[in-house]
């Protein structure tokens, strides 16, 4: 008696239309979250390089103030090697103090001074080179 007649179609979405768009997101989503580790491992590079260069900017000072303060002589010429710790775990800061008798030097005793950072990965990080003079 009552009968219904479905005159017009159905619209929405078919299981293989969902299937696609969710493949096609996936794909998305994963060239998106591969830029991001590559973003992130630049990020922790940078950051050993300034840490490292840090380190080495502050020996530097230190020796300066050491010839500033008590002369020459408190540059010896030698090698020291230094395992940081602390906040600088892994990195390890090495100190090359030879005599320089170039046409750089100003006076007649020269010493150059080559500061080099590497981290744990034994990746030379920074590398900094100074003169100290005796005037």
């Amino acid at each position: 008696m009552f009968s219904v007649a479905i005159s017009e179609r159905q619209t929405g979405f078919s299981l293989i239309e969902l299937v696609m768009v969710i493949v096609i997101l996936a794909l998305a989503s994963l060239a998106i979250g591969t830029q991001f580790m590559q973003s992130a491992q630049s990020w922790m590079l940078d950051e050993r390089i300034q840490t490292a260069s840090q380190l080495a900017q502050a020996r530097a000072e230190q020796l300066l103030a050491d010839r500033r303060l008590n002369n020459y002589s408190a540059v010896p010429a030698g090698t020291t090697s230094e395992t940081l710790a602390g906040n600088y775990t892994g990195y390890t800061r090495t100190t090359v103090v030879s005599a320089y008798a170039g046409a750089a030097c100003p006076v007649a005793d020269c010493r150059q001074v080559v500061i080099t950072v590497t981290d744990a990965d034994a990746q030379v990080r920074a590398e900094t080179t100074l003169m100290v003079a005796n005037y």
